[in-house]
This record gives C-alpha cells, sequence and structure tokens, in this order.
C-alpha cells in the first residue's frame, strides 16, 4: 500500500483546464435573457439592469463576429488575385 501511495504522489498532478468561454457561448447566453425574458422571469424593477446586461453581450457578440468576417475576407482577398 505505501507504494501505491508514493507512487500517486510521484504523479505529476493533472492540471484542469483553464476556462474558457467562446462567442457562441455569449451568443447563447443573450438568447437565454431574451427568452427569459419573455417568459416573465425577471421582475419590472430588474428589467432595466437585466436589458443593459443583454444589450452589452448582444453587441459585444455582434462585433466580434462583423471583426472574423472582416478577417477572412481579408484572408480571401488576396487568395483570389
Amino acid at each position: 500500500m505505501s507504494e501505491e501511495t508514493q507512487a500517486s504522489a510521484d504523479a505529476p498532478q493533472e492540471q484542469a483546464p483553464a476556462p474558457s468561454l467562446s462567442v457562441n457561448d455569449l451568443s447563447a447566453v443573450a438568447q437565454i435573457i431574451d427568452l427569459a425574458v419573455q417568459r416573465g422571469a425577471f421582475k419590472g424593477a430588474e428589467a432595466s439592469q437585466v436589458g443593459q446586461v443583454f444589450d452589452k453581450v448582444a453587441a459585444f457578440v455582434q462585433s466580434v463576429q462583423e471583426a472574423q468576417k472582416d478577417s477572412a475576407a481579408a484572408e480571401e482577398a488576396p487568395a483570389s488575385e
């Protein structure tokens, strides 16, 4: 038994992968917020805060998606010449 304990202590510990968040994840968050508002999940007093967060997330997602499209178009342009 002591050999097993020592062997596991000597083995390198696996690190958990770093948390990540993609544009698709943020887009899903915006959709979830929209759906929750439609279903009346928030009180009227909370609607303003929820709306502000929704607007920020939606604007960020749109900005990143446009930047990705522009980047892809720029990469394709020299190849077509």
